[in-house]
């Protein structure tokens, strides 16, 4: 539970990221080409639907199987292991029979709120195919997580964005838009199948352990923490899953293509954070969830990596903006810019605030969670709603930063209720530090100063980024050995702005 072992899977986490990220970025590059802004938001918008309903038939069992079993998987049980992964599959097949009849019998409706237009039932109910497809590879890799199998998750992550991304380019480059859901569908598939060989590979089939009633009590528990789950999310992150679909109505088909280009940078980037705070702080912090000590402590040691990391690649991103997306899409998609600026200082507030949130969730009862995904749905659409009124395009960005300046503020009070929490002079300095350079580098164009932006932002950038390398590379050298003793987070080497 000590930070060289979270900075060590971080690392492996990272490794096979880096790999997804490029060849994401390769992929975008490919579609946006042969597909142009408007073709490229079609291809955003499917995605989206898949993602949202994907959570909603998924009812939060991938979670709830990390949940609860790394206690199990921790205490050795294998018994309550083997059912709650039996428990799963059969609520998968439950759920992903419910979720085609809806699907097929609402496919006009849902074809006019995702696509705008009624015409589009049936590429809505080939997208059934992807959505079954994707809550059963995320099944598989909640396993995964749950016995905590960081290098199966490493290659898993790399080996899906290779063959998935294959599929999505040669549907485009053979059908170019009518291949878009073949792309999409078939990817789907593939993750699946990539998924399932990983799991067998590294868990093996269900145990023979598994007992008729515990099953059936496994899956009352995974559905107690996986209904309020779902809604939580549903009205949290399920709303930013549907942005897409709501910038259609607000806008137009060609700014889906726009936002879409910038939340796949904003998302890719950083995108081996996200992997590593749900496949290893998560597991963490749901084994520590009854120690407040070891809680506070482990969500320090998170916090100050997520600086470390996220504040130089955030200035180092805000630098190249300008020539970064004529680059990674075409010059076509120039308005992506103005979003995107935003969105990446938001990027600070989102991951030092997700280092509370998954604390809370592994803590926390889910009523406390549900109001506090409740409170950031209702802030996203009521600041975009504002802010695109008033901004129009750009307003999506400012949105996303409005958004998660207030859910920063909402998990710190909630947290804090929780457990004795207390940022360290460090995790202080650096957070503080970010979100004013971040800022400098946003407002330098409205000044005098406009023409020295690039440099500023990058001199700043390396600023922070070699002392937070040597600070890194330092403890990976010796988080190879074992650690027994906890050095004071206070002691680190300062990362100043």
């Amino acid at each position: 539970m000590h930070k060289k072992s979270i900075i060590r899977a971080t690392a492996i986490l990272s490794s096979s990221s880096v790999i997804s990220i490029l060849l994401s970025l390769a992929t975008a590059k490919i579609l946006a080409l042969y597909l142009q802004p408007e073709g490229y938001g079609y291809y955003g918008l499917l995605q989206s639907f898949i993602a949202v309903a994907a959570l909603i038939a998924g009812m939060g069992i991938p979670t709830a199987i990390v949940r609860m079993g790394a206690g199990a998987v921790e205490r050795g049980d294998a018994t309550a292991v083997a059912n709650l992964r039996r428990a799963a599959w059969l609520l998968f097949v439950g759920l992903g029979t419910i979720a085609l009849l809806v699907v097929g019998l609402f496919r006009r409706p849902l074809s006019v709120f995702v696509l705008g237009t009624p015409d589009e039932g049936r590429t809505i109910l080939l997208m059934s195919l992807a959505l079954l497809s994707t809550v059963a590879a995320n099944v598989q890799v909640g396993t995964l997580n749950a016995y905590h199998r960081v290098n199966a998750l490493a290659k898993y992550a790399v080996a899906n964005t290779v063959l998935s991304s294959t599929m999505s380019i040669g549907a485009v480059l053979l059908w170019r838009l009518r291949g878009v859901p073949i792309g999409i569908v078939a990817g789907a598939i593939m993750t699946f199948l990539i998924s399932r060989y990983f799991s067998y590979k590294e868990v093996g089939q269900l145990a023979s352990t598994a007992t008729r009633s515990g099953t059936l009590e496994a899956a009352k528990s995974l559905l107690r923490f996986g209904v309020p789950y779902t809604a939580s999310m549903f009205v949290g992150t399920g709303v930013q899953l549907a942005l897409p679909m709501i910038v259609l109505h607000l806008l137009s088909p060609e700014s889906v293509g726009y936002y879409r280009a910038a939340v796949a940078i904003s998302v890719g980037y950083l995108g081996f954070l996200v992997t590593a705070m749900g496949q290893d702080y998560y597991p963490r912090v749901s084994a520590a969830s009854n120690s407040p000590a070891a809680l506070v402590e482990l969500v320090n040691a998170q916090h100050r990596l997520v600086m470390l990391v996220a504040v130089p690649m955030i200035l180092g991103t805000l630098a190249v903006i300008p020539y970064l997306v004529p680059i990674v899409y075409s010059a076509k998609f120039t308005p992506t810019i103005n979003i995107l600026e935003w969105q990446l200082i938001g990027d600070i507030f989102k991951f030092a605030s997700w280092t509370m949130s998954f604390a809370i969730l592994a803590r926390s009862s889910t009523t406390v969670f549900f109001l506090i995904e409740l409170a950031g749905g209702v802030i996203t659409l009521a600041s975009t709603w504002v802010s695109v009124r008033f901004l129009g395009l750009t307003g999506l960005g400012v949105s996303f930063l409005v958004t998660y300046i207030l859910y920063y503020a909402i998990v710190w009070v909630v947290i804090r209720r929780e457990v004795p929490l207390v940022w360290t002079k460090r995790n202080k300095q650096m957070l503080l530090g970010g979100i004013a350079a971040a800022f400098i580098v946003r407002l330098l164009p409205s000044t005098s100063l406009a023409y020295l932006r690039t440099p500023i932002a990058l001199a700043l950038a390396f600023a922070v980024g070699i002392p937070s390398a040597v600070v890194l590379w330092r403890e990976f050298r010796g988080s190879g050995q074992a650690s027994t003793e906890y050095t004071p987070l206070e002691e680190d080497i300062a990362v100043e702005v």
